[in-house]
């Protein structure tokens, strides 16, 4: 297991990943719907949040009464999930919660099999909780390959999960899915406390209906808001993606470099990120605007 922060003069990183994925059938997006997901190496964060996922984003918080997961990833993820938390020396079968950053195939497929394993309690925000609950897409590219799974509380915008001294904020954020949340929780360490959100989704995937859309009538509406609302944001100290592509490595050369990570941020990833997302969904409004 790599301690891939640690002290009280650490450098923080920030993870970094667009989550892109076409509104029509390709290649890659049937190869990652079927494919059996490469392990990886799980390892702590920051304090008392865990990397425990494959090829996509799965976090472990811990606590002394039972732990929270804040998504699962494929179905072909269950394996690597189970076998990261043993690796870290927890009990999957403690984890008593589970939340999702957003309710797409690649990042709640694995509910429903970790509900069965663990008996936790499902958390989910508005429309994706309903997404959940029927095992149907309805983000504004109604990708294939949800999973039905039981949502045992449904939350809305500023609603708290807590357990074992860990509270978490759900922070709506509707545009890449209906109900896509940034979840802020503040851990502790080397003497410090630090912000942590860890990413929703914020812009719909590029190329998928924009004017006129069935699944989500509102997606424009909602996707501004979601932009003004992070642009309001106090940045946070750490912000998690939710895939392991450029995850970000330690600025230190004197700390372990995880082999997932290959990119460096500094403090104004937060706010740049957020430019960038907000430049992008209005060059594809233009677009959809010129072929009405």
């Amino acid at each position: 297991m790599r301690q891939f922060i640690n002290g009280p003069g650490m450098l923080l990183f920030v993870a970094m990943l667009w989550t892109a994925v076409a509104t029509t059938e390709r290649p890659g997006l049937a190869m990652q719907r079927g494919q059996a997901v490469q392990a990886a190496e799980a390892f702590r964060i920051i304090g008392n949040i865990y990397w425990v996922g494959g090829e996509y984003g799965s976090y472990l918080i811990t606590t002394p009464q039972g732990h929270i997961l804040l998504d699962t990833g494929t179905s072909e993820m269950h394996d690597v999930i189970v076998s990261n938390v043993r690796t870290l020396g927890f009990k999957v079968e403690d984890i008593k919660i589970m939340l999702s950053s957003h309710a797409h195939f690649d990042h709640v497929q694995g509910h429903a099999a970790m509900k069965k394993l663990t008996g936790a309690q499902v958390v989910a925000l508005g429309a994706d909780a309903e997404a959940l609950e029927a095992g149907k897409d309805n983000s504004a590219g109604g990708f294939p390959g949800l999973l039905a799974v039981h949502v045992d509380r449904v939350i809305k915008d500023g609603d708290t999960v807590s357990l074992g001294g860990a509270t978490l904020r759900a922070l709506w954020t509707p545009g890449h899915t209906q109900g896509a949340t940034v979840w802020m929780t503040s851990v502790q360490e080397g003497g410090r406390t630090y912000t942590v959100a860890f990413r929703g989704g914020e812009i719909p995937n590029d190329g998928v209906p924009l004017f006129g859309n069935p699944r989500h009538p509102r997606v424009i509406e909602d996707t501004r808001m979601t932009l003004q609302k992070l642009k309001a944001l106090q940045p946070p100290d750490l912000f998690l993606h939710n895939h392991h592509q450029n995850l970000g490595r330690s600025l230190s050369p004197a700390l372990p470099v995880n082999p997932l990570c290959d990119t460096c941020m500094d403090a104004k990833a937060f706010t740049e990120m957020v430019a960038r997302s907000e430049q992008n969904f209005a060059k594809n409004v233009r677009e959809a605007e010129a072929k009405k």
